[in-house]
């Protein structure tokens, strides 16, 4: 079913609920894609206001100038810091870049309002259904009808109503801080500090240096449930005094929860439907990273609908899925674990391994070197209970 130009309002070849990262960079690749230089676009956004919201972090190669003109910092160096470990390496020829998404959705806006295939309206989705080749997209202002509808609402239900794949929330609150002394290395990022008390938990600092006086302080946790806000603020200005950075000013904050599953999302996926971003599992299920997975998908996605038709056969596992999975079994039930966990790797592992482990570019070779990092029986207790699992 193609649509061609809008000839008839409320008709289009593809609707997108939510104009976030992953609608964004799906649309910035079909505008480089000559089948989709006439396809015409939907998106419909509930918040009309958004500025910067996210704050978007990643490593890539230093020279890779694809975001440049979005990326707010960047760090050749990061730290990894527990009761048994303290490392500072040098990531090169990656490098550590963050993203403020206010520049990101500034340029996209823009690019979009001079193209006239594509229609952004601030409006709720409220409903969707596939009817044979056609998606029929409601909300409280107008309905539309699409060939293909792109969902990137997150369902938070379809997770808890189930219980076979283990669900951990990466949860923070961070504070930008303006301080009267120098106190940042500008080449270092702290990629976890896990010298904070764990209570029972996994959890960090964050620290990413913006200028010599200024840095986004972080606390965060990989666990189930969310914190009261105070406590959160609290940990951060406990950190802050260990650190002896007492003179400061908070300029901004931010705050976030970010879905840490191996949930099959794809299964609700249909012919016309995907469900795309942290709704389709497109979210790094061990570490919460989603930036550059989102881009690796919106690349995979832009191919895959110039050459086929069935949202269904989109999606495809990987071994690092499995990894993945396992290592958020292992977390779920040892959540005190994890500070022991990670430590193990960084100390036995070139964090540009660890790195690229995480970005799924690693030979086999490589992630039998890392597993073996783990203590065996954990993991293999684990893996007996998901096998004993999946068999009933």
């Amino acid at each position: 079913c193609r649509f061609g130009r809008v000839k008839n309002k409320g008709v289009y070849d593809f609707i997108f609920a939510g104009a976030g990262a992953s609608t964004l960079q799906i649309v910035w690749q079909m505008l480089q894609h000559e089948h989709f230089k006439h396809k015409s676009i939907l998106i419909l956004e509930e918040n009309s206001n958004k500025i910067n919201d996210r704050t978007w972090c990643f490593w890539e190669h230093k020279s890779n100038e694809n975001w440049s003109p979005f990326v707010h910092c960047q760090w050749d160096n990061i730290t990894f810091s527990s009761d048994t470990s303290q490392l500072q390496e040098s990531i090169l020829p990656y490098s550590y870049k963050m993203i403020r998404s206010h520049a990101y959705y500034t340029h996209m806006h823009e690019l979009m309002a001079t193209n006239k295939n594509i229609d952004l309206r601030y409006e709720k989705v409220e409903a969707f259904e596939a009817d044979g080749e056609i998606v029929h997209v409601s909300t409280a202002e107008n309905s539309y009808v699409g060939a293909y509808f792109f969902n990137s609402i997150f369902d938070w239900n379809a997770l808890r109503q189930q219980s076979k794949y283990p669900v951990l929330q990466q949860h923070f609150i961070g504070w930008f801080i303006k301080t009267k002394e120098n106190c940042f290395d500008l080449n270092t990022a702290t990629f976890m500090d896990f010298s904070v008390e764990q209570k029972g938990n996994t959890r960090f600092m964050y620290v990413l240096p913006l200028s010599r006086n200024e840095a986004l302080i972080e606390y965060t946790l990989f666990s189930e449930n969310l914190l009261k806000y105070p406590e959160y603020e609290r940990e951060i200005r406990q950190y802050l005094t260990q650190k002896n950075i007492r003179d400061y000013v908070i300029t901004e904050t931010e705050q976030g929860s970010i879905p840490m599953t191996c949930y099959p999302f794809s299964k609700h996926n249909s012919k016309r439907v995907l469900h795309i971003g942290s709704a389709g599992g497109w979210t790094k299920a061990s570490t919460g990273f989603t930036f550059k997975f989102i881009e690796k998908k919106a690349i995979e996605l832009v191919t895959f609908l110039s050459e086929q038709s069935d949202m269904r056969l989109f999606e495809k596992r990987n071994r690092f899925w499995w990894y993945d999975l396992l290592f958020l079994d292992v977390l779920a039930q040892n959540n005190h674990k994890g500070s022991f966990l990670f430590s193990r790797m960084f100390q036995r592992n070139n964090p540009k391994t660890i790195l690229r482990f995480l970005d799924e570019k690693t030979a086999f070779t490589e992630e039998v070197r890392i597993m073996r990092s783990f203590p065996v029986g954990v993991f293999v207790c684990q893996l007996i209970r998901r096998l004993m699992r999946s068999l009933h």
